[in-house]
Order: C-alpha cells, then structure tokens, then sequence
C-alpha cells in the first residue's frame, strides 16, 4: 500500500520541478534518477516501481505512454504546493514577552518532508555444502591367517595412485568490449563575449528555467489563461519560447529587464505577444525574477478559441532547432551559412535556408543521424546542401551548459 503523507507529496514536487523542470515531458528512467540522486527510491513510499509513484502523484505528475512502450511524465505546475513553498521562506511573527513556548493557534502549514529512506534488507545466499570428497586409494586386504607350511606368495603390485584431476581453467575475457558514449545535456556555457549582442542582458544573468527562477504573480497569469487557447499551458509555453529567444538573440532589455516574444499572435494576427520580466536586488521565496507584463493586445477582442499560433511543419522544426541549438541569432546563422554557399537572394531575410536548416535538422533528430564525438564535446550533422566547392556541408556543434545542450559554431566541410 502507498504510503505518501502530505508534506512527502510536496517534497517530491519541490524535487521534480526543480531537478527537471515544469511542463517538459521527461522519460521516465530520468524521474527515477532525480529520486536516486536524493537517495530515495519509490520502494520507500510503498510503490513497486517509479511509474507506479507517478500514478500515485496525479495532482502534479503527467504520464504518458508512446504506442512502441516509451512512458514519459511530466511535471505540472501545482499552485497549493507553490503556495506553500512560497510561505516557507516566511519569518514566523513575534510572540510579545519573547517566551519562545508562546505560539499562534491555528492551521498548521504544510511543509515539505523527505520520505524515510528504507534499506533493502539482502538475505544472504544459502553456502553450498561440500561434497564429501571420495578416498579413491583402494583399503589394504586383511593379511590372510597363516596356513601350515604357506607357500610364499608375490607381493602385490602397488596401486597407482589417481592423478589428480585439474582445476578448469578461467574462462578468457571477452575478445569484445561495449562503449556506450553519453551525450551531457549540460557540459559548458557559452561565454558572455560569443554571445548575440542583440539583447543587451546578459545570458549569465537571464533565468534559465521559468518554474524554478520566475515568479509569475495570479494577475498575469490569468491573462494568459484568458488570451491563449484553452488546452495550452501558459508556464510551458513561457519556458520553451523563453528558450527559443534566448537562443536566437530575440531578448531584449537590460540586466534588470528583459522582454522576449511568444509563438502567438495579437489578435491583428500579425503582432507577437510580448512578455516582460523583471529582476529584483533580493530574491522572493528564492526567485530574482518576476513576470510583471503581458502585452496580448485587448482582451476583449479576442474569442474563445484564443490567440492565433505560429503553426505547421516549419514553425515546429524551428523551434525545435532553436531549444536545441543556441544559434547566436537567426541572421548570425544563415549568414554563416550563406557565406559557404554560391550567391544566391535565399528569398526575404534568407528565409529558404532558414525553412531547410530548420526541416534537415528535425529529420536528423526524428533519425538518429546526428553524430556526436566520443567525450561529448562536438556533434556535427550534414546539412544536405553542397559547399561551393562541390563538397557536402557540415553543420559544427559543440556541448555547452543550460537548458539548451549545443552551441552552432559554424558550417564547414571538414569535420
């Protein structure tokens, strides 16, 4: 039987949004090990396995399961446990006298408990009794009793001892090893001096992860929840187009502020709904920044299905590009890109190469085919465009820090 008291259910949620975020869908192997890492283990909660724990948090945990057996979970935003981790840093009020026994009455607020973790008793295996071991050397006969007059007889031959029975040799070591190279989803940072000089914050100072570093007050978020469709979730569509600007260099404001656009349109269907955010000198209940303006345009012109999104094939795989790449900025890349090309328009704003970078490197990731180097450190993908030269062109990463696992450090024909 699961055994999950509140303030364990609010550990676990503190745990999983900060260790893997809110709103991402994470395999669930990758669960399990955020709970190893705390020296937890579902057992200790009364669960046979991570999925059955996940089952039991339903108010906050996702599951989803892929038709080839894949079960990923994700981690929902929960404004009670919020709240409460919120009140934490709080200072009690001081009681008049100073009598330390003296405190107010009231409902109790729920805090968070790590679980007890329970040692897994190992029975030890039974020892194998020893085979009682077989003298072959055969009993001397019993001298016969003498007979009058007994001829003498030959002595017998000795009988040869048993030659000793080797032990088996060890079995050799396998002529094959197994490599197995793990790609970092964080290795380095990307330094402020390569950074896009667009947005004039700072990456170091920009928040990394919405959940764990913003605070979004009630206000703003409803207007979220009335301007956007109604099966979207406003904190996971702040944290992946935040992601999306910081990597294409589309935040702009100062080291205090900071201003980015998101994938839904004004209702004139052609401005971008822009977000504000604002650092504070002190944190408020650990966090820095604060989401302090959403510019949707008038509410009230817009209808019940919500704002217009960036949509099909191509927005998609840009994005996926941008979450996973850190490009610079858009102009940055493709310039890069052209610049190894024979000349050409490429259309408005290069907006060919900018379709077929964003679809190629989608059906490499949908594939498989990025490559990655042995330590981690670069991968390189083939663009399927040809150099001027004839030769085909690579497309250069390498491993950085963040939320965003590659940096694009340029287009080549040599790896």
């Amino acid at each position: 039987m699961p055994k999950i008291t509140p303030g364990n259910r609010l550990y676990l949620y503190q745990l999983l949004s900060r260790e893997v975020g809110v709103g991402r869908q994470t395999l669930l192997p990758r669960l399990e090990e955020v709970l190893e890492a705390d020296g937890l283990a579902p057992q200790d909660l009364g669960c046979d396995d991570m999925r059955g724990l996940c089952e039991e948090l339903s108010e906050f945990v996702k599951l989803t399961v892929f038709k080839k057996g894949y079960v990923y979970g994700t981690v929902l935003a929960c404004e009670e446990y919020d709240r409460a981790l919120e009140l934490l840093g709080r200072e009690e009020p001081k009681v008049a006298g100073g009598k330390p026994w003296k405190r107010r009455r009231g409902a109790k607020a729920l805090k968070p408990v790590k679980p007890r973790h329970v040692e897994k008793v190992v029975e030890p295996e039974p020892e194998p009794e020893p085979e009682p071991v077989v003298d072959a050397t055969p009993e001397p006969e019993p001298e016969p009793e003498p007979e009058p007059e007994p001829e003498p007889e030959p002595e017998p031959e000795p009988v040869p001892e048993p030659e000793p029975v080797p032990e088996p040799e060890a079995a050799p070591e396998p002529s094959i090893s197994l490599t197995i190279t793990y790609v970092p989803e964080h290795v380095r940072e990307q330094p402020a001096s390569e950074a896009s000089p667009k947005p004039a914050a700072a990456q170091s100072d920009l928040p990394q992860d919405f959940h764990r570093d913003v605070r979004c007050s009630d206000e703003q978020l409803s207007t979220l929840y009335q301007v956007l469709p109604p099966d979207v979730d406003p904190m996971a569509t702040l944290e992946e187009d935040f992601r999306v600007a910081r990597s294409t260099g589309s935040v702009e404001g100062t080291r205090s502020n900071a201003t980015f656009p998101l994938r839904y349109r004004q209702p004139d269907g052609v401005t971008p709904v822009r977000v504000s955010l604002r650092r504070s000198a002190k944190p408020v209940a650990g966090k820095r920044w604060t989401l302090v303006d959403v510019d949707a345009g008038e509410p009230g012109e817009v209808g019940l299905e919500g704002l217009g999104e960036a949509t099909g094939p191509l927005a998609r795989a840009e994005r996926l590009l941008a979450t996973t790449v850190q490009l610079g900025s858009w102009d940055e890349a493709l310039a890069s890109l052209a610049d190894s090309l024979a000349p050409d328009s490429w259309g408005p704003d290069r907006c060919v190469l900018r379709g077929y970078l964003a679809l190629t490197f989608a059906r490499v990731q949908a594939e498989g085919l990025l490559s990655v180097s042995e330590d981690g450190s670069r991968a390189w993908f083939e663009t399927g465009i040809l150099a001027v030269e004839g030769k085909p062109l690579y497309a250069r990463l390498s491993a950085c820090d963040g939320d965003i696992p590659w940096r694009l450090d340029g287009f080549s024909t040599e790896l």
